[in-house]
């Protein structure tokens, strides 16, 4: 089980994403609303362990706080804009190659066009991602996502896909529910919409002046450059120094 306690993290002049609380368990899906995509993002790295919070409390299962380390090696954040969603300019196929490294032992690795034919993606093989519909492509990150041995998946504005909720959400429920492996799944999104009626959770203010508690100050410690936010105010490009550091 994931739990947030109050977390939030500091930009250079105001937060990334204001204060946030929420409790997930393995099986379960839970929506979490945030209204930019620098906050949907920031939280995502946040809650995969890629981005240091400045207050709160993260635990999973009995480690609380649970390490920035543990927690990266539990977690996955699937088609985060400018971190590990797709570049336009990508096939499909070294997409899916790439993915499939950061997963799996170079022995053993299924080749890119094999493992879409096993997951019915063999119609995108000769694609670019930038011709895949949203059907396609919420059907193809969920499939590198079941693939990867994380108890823990962060998908970061999925909706941006495909409009209605219920065209998206039955693959992260899916996912969610595997009798033989369930993980905690969280969608970040901007809006949550009115037919859902499970776990959710919204996102602080970020744009209040946020100050650290004594509490806050005590647990923060000194963090590599590589961790740290510049600026609110940023494109989610420089969010994270490499893409090749959000994805382990």
């Amino acid at each position: 089980m994931l739990t947030a306690d109050d977390i939030w993290a500091r930009g250079r002049h105001k937060a990334l994403f204001g204060r946030t609380s929420f409790t997930v368990e393995r099986g379960e899906v839970i929506l979490i609303q945030a209204d930019s995509q620098i906050e949907r993002t920031s939280l995502s790295l946040a809650l995969t362990g890629r981005l240091k919070l400045s207050g709160g409390t993260l635990s999973w299962d009995h480690r609380s706080p649970v390490s920035l380390r543990h927690l990266r090696s539990i977690s996955d954040i699937i088609d985060s804009p400018e971190v590990t969603a797709p570049e336009v300019h990508m096939r499909v196929h070294d997409y899916v190659s790439e993915m499939l490294s950061y997963s799996l032992p170079f022995f053993g690795r299924p080749r890119a066009s094999h493992w879409l034919e096993q997951n019915d993606l063999g119609e995108l093989d000769r694609l670019w991602t930038e011709q895949l519909t949203g059907e396609q492509n919420i059907r193809l990150m969920s499939a590198l996502a079941a693939h990867t041995r994380s108890d823990l998946l962060v998908f970061d504005t999925p909706s941006r896909h495909l409009d209605h909720t219920r065209m998206w959400l039955p693959y992260l429920q899916k996912l969610a529910e595997n009798e033989d492996d369930p993980r905690a799944v969280i969608a970040v999104v901007p809006h949550i919409s009115e037919s859902w009626d499970g776990k959710t959770a919204v996102v602080g203010d970020a744009h209040e002046d946020l100050e650290e508690t004594p509490q806050d100050a005590r647990e923060r410690k000194p963090t590599r450059p590589w961790m740290t936010c510049s600026a609110a105010t940023t494109t989610t490009t420089t969010i994270i120094a490499t893409r090749t550091i959000a994805r382990r």
